[in-house]
């Protein structure tokens, strides 16, 4: 898939830094910023955009990863199953998007972002009530949490590789309602989107969507951003993230979302 360079690419170092940055304190891997700025900013062609998203995500999340972990802030088996599930719905979503056009996949991505705003609400509003008690990171094991690890996993899964987003709404949605505290579903989050990302990113090489230009300019300042993004996170207060992270997150989501389907 082609497209005509635009001189204004040369932005995108500086805004792949401020996204890494953001996502890496936040959680997720960016996909959800990348597309809408690349489409409506840059008009790149959404299954281009896609893939370049998942790309650029990868060197992020790897940094993200590690260092999460060892902070203690990944639950690493649920972050396998989420991630082992999103696999197979990277493969199909990818193959999916190579079949509508670019202008229906625009439209696909906001009313998904949109209506995915609804749990997240729901799940925001509880946590905020029950601030005061601490969720754990360590939660029974049971088999219904395992079924939602697969389904959330899947549907990220799917949403990465059609949409580029790395799945990141889904994963964090799954993760909230599953009542880990903030800092899990932030590090946690992360390792998914790596699983997504890769699965993602190859089932778009399969089907010839992927630009090298556009990957290394906005992929060398996320990893720039990544590393500011670890730095910060180390500095705040977790009980303040707790109160804005639900909220601001469902904001932008909103945003985009709008943005996307009216466009």
């Amino acid at each position: 898939m082609s497209f005509t360079y635009n001189p204004s690419f040369l932005w995108l170092p500086l805004i792949g830094a401020i996204i890494g940055l953001i996502v890496t304190i936040f959680g997720g891997g960016g996909g959800f910023f990348y597309v809408p700025i690349l489409t409506l900013l840059f008009h790149v062609p959404t299954q281009l955009a896609a893939a370049t998203s998942l790309a650029a995500t990868i060197p992020t999340v790897i940094v993200g990863s590690i260092e999460h972990y060892r902070k203690g802030n990944v639950n690493l088996r649920v972050g396998i199953i989420f991630g082992v599930a999103g696999l197979v719905g990277a493969f199909v979503g990818a193959y999916i998007s190579n079949l509508v056009s670019s202008a229906f996949l625009q439209k696909l991505f906001g009313a998904y972002a949109i209506a995915l705003t609804i749990p997240m609400v729901l799940t925001s509003r509880n946590r905020l009530k029950n601030l005061g008690s601490e969720a754990k990171a360590s939660q029974p094991f049971t088999s219904s949490r395992v079924i939602l690890c697969v389904f959330f996993g899947i549907i990220s899964g799917i949403m990465a590789g059609l949409f580029g987003t790395s799945g990141t709404a889904s994963i964090v949605a799954g993760l909230y309602i599953l009542g880990f505290p903030v800092t899990v579903v932030v590090g946690t989050s992360v390792l998914v989107v790596f699983f997504n990302a890769i699965s993602g990113f190859v089932g778009h090489l399969i089907v010839g969507q992927f630009n090298l230009m556009l990957l290394l300019l906005l992929g060398s300042g996320s990893v720039i951003g990544g590393f500011l993004g670890l730095r910060i996170l180390a500095k705040i207060n977790v009980q303040a993230l707790e109160k804005v992270y639900g909220i601001l997150f469902i904001l932008l989501v909103i945003s985009f979302g709008i943005i996307m389907l009216l466009k």
